[in-house]
């Protein structure tokens, strides 16, 4: 079996975007490639589509020109370069991640999917609207084909509204290819069988990202770790990202600590961005960019609580590797996670933008330890049932066999 990868990136979320799967694959004697734009790896197997120097001219140019025109994703060539490449054509299933990434164009895709069996991973919204990422609270992609788009500045942002016209187009797109279509949540399920550019794809497979329970666990030494980053034994430790995403929800964890009345010292310990947090009346670590996996293990196992506000999330990597580190996550209603996190069991699902609930369960947590333990013990059980990495692989190499014998 000959398997191929096709992203933006390959190191850069390499859990999700066929990088690690194909490591996984070669290991066990099953030939797989990826093909990549930004190639900031050395893997053998790892591809560049961009050859040359003047590469990023070309594909800034394609962005600038689209951005002008308000399209998106439909004039980059390389995927006529893919259609040439021997290891594509060597191929038995392809498996894309991510197209809307700037680089391959949607208006040539029918051909890439007519040249081989042909998987998509739909990892955001993006493919059921008119331009939104994440349409949040509007309805119109499934209702009145993003006509009059209300949200003209949402990522990828428009200059003029051709929502509809984008919308139309995906739609006579994936109207006339047959493909498998992979989701990592029941929500995003949901959102694939309600599209009307979607619905009519008969499969479309629930596959949730996995991660690897031995490095995320509750094997660490919390105190020892603790006493490494200089945190005090008694604080109560809340972490989350430090995000400026108006989708993480940073802005209703700043709002919630300001209405936070506990009488225990804490700890804020943040991962990403640095500078966007405020210490107050709390002790405040960021730590940056984490990117090594051994190294975020140990945060998570130093905190008590996970905090994930977002108020668009397709899946949420973050909050697994919180349960499978064996502390709670506290989530917001209206995405993903709270599916994810098998709430309200497991985690805590919120109203969306209650801050004062928001507040109201992080007190109750702080104050009830015992909570705090049979939550994360809990969360550890269902991450190793459900969130495997090695689960994840499996069950997408099941598919591409199905796909072959189909």
């Amino acid at each position: 079996m000959n398997i191929v990868h096709i992203n933006n990136i390959d190191l850069a979320g390499s859990r999700f975007n066929g990088h690690d799967m194909q490591i996984y694959l070669n290991k066990r004697g099953i030939s797989c490639k990826q093909f990549v734009m930004d190639m900031q790896g050395n893997d053998p197997n790892t591809i560049p589509l961009a050859r040359s120097f003047e590469e990023p001219f070309l594909r800034s140019s394609c962005m600038n020109v689209e951005a002008d025109l308000s399209i998106h994703s439909m004039i980059y060539p390389y995927g006529w370069r893919l259609l040439k490449h021997d290891e594509f054509k060597k191929a038995d299933v392809v498996h894309y991640h991510l197209l809307h990434n700037f680089f391959v164009s949607y208006a040539m895709f029918p051909n890439l999917v007519a040249a081989k069996p042909s998987v998509l991973t739909i990892h955001d919204p993006w493919l059921f609207t008119g331009h939104c990422v994440y349409p949040i609270d509007c309805n119109k992609w499934d209702t009145s084909e993003c006509e009059n788009c209300p949200h003209l500045d949402r990522y990828f942002p428009m200059k003029e509204d051709k929502a509809s016209y984008m919308w139309k187009l995906k739609k006579d797109i994936f109207s006339n290819i047959d493909i498998d279509l992979v989701v990592a949540s029941k929500w995003m399920l949901n959102l694939a069988q309600r599209s009307p550019i979607t619905a009519h794809i008969k499969n479309i497979h629930h596959i949730p990202f996995g991660i690897d329970t031995d490095i995320f666990s509750t094997k660490h030494d919390k105190a020892a770790i603790r006493d490494k980053l200089g945190i005090p034994q008694d604080h109560v430790v809340l972490f989350f990202r430090s995000d400026s995403s108006p989708f993480k929800g940073l802005s209703y964890i700043q709002e919630m600590l300001k209405r936070l009345n506990v009488p225990e010292p804490l700890t804020l310990l943040t991962v990403d961005k640095v500078g966007l947090v405020k210490k107050g009346r709390h002790e405040l670590l960021e730590k940056g960019w984490v990117s090594d996996d051994a190294q975020l293990s140990e945060l998570y196992a130093a905190a008590d609580i996970f905090l994930m506000p977002s108020i668009a999330e397709a899946f949420g990597l973050m909050a697994i590797e919180a349960m499978a580190s064996g502390i709670p996550v506290v989530v917001f209603d209206g995405t993903s996670l709270p599916d994810v996190t098998f709430s309200p069991e497991c985690g805590i699902a919120i109203k969306n933008n209650d801050v004062e609930q928001f507040a109201k369960v992080i007190e109750r947590l702080i104050n009830n330890p015992d909570e705090r333990q049979i939550r994360g013990d809990f969360g550890r059980e269902l991450a190793l049932k459900h969130y495997k990495v090695e689960t994840h692989f499996s069950q997408l190499l099941s598919l591409y066999g199905e796909i072959l014998q189909r």
